[in-house]
């Protein structure tokens, strides 16, 4: 089986994808102490951007765009909201970007399962 040029080979890490993973996961921590200190707002938001524009470019570089992506774009939304005057954006923001990581986290655990079937 040809590999594809664009996707990196299998025992080497994507730094696009793991940018993507760190991003959302501070998100989570940042989202969680927004509650608490207001400078976490403004962190949480910049790395939900952050984390939107890596999405979008690993969907469209390596042509993989899936309904959870859609789930992912979700928080910025939120954020977008929030800034726009209505507060209760930043805990849509927050939650819908736990949706997406749960999502996230399943659709892995369910890859991992089957490439360890073959």
């Amino acid at each position: 089986m040809e590999e594809d040029a664009a996707s990196p080979p299998e025992n080497q890490w994507d730094l696009g994808a793991l940018v993507h993973a760190l991003a959302g996961l501070s998100a989570i921590v940042l989202g969680g102490l927004m509650y608490s200190w207001a400078w976490a707002r403004d962190l949480f938001s910049v790395l939900m951007a952050a984390s939107a524009v890596s999405a979008i470019y690993l969907s469209w570089r390596y042509d993989a765009w899936v309904r959870g992506h859609w789930l992912a774009m979700l928080p910025v939304i939120g954020i977008v909201l929030g800034y726009g005057g209505w507060p209760p954006g930043y805990t849509l923001a927050y939650v819908a970007l736990w949706l997406a990581f749960i999502h996230f986290v399943i659709r892995g655990i369910r890859s991992r399962q089957s490439s360890d079937s073959r």
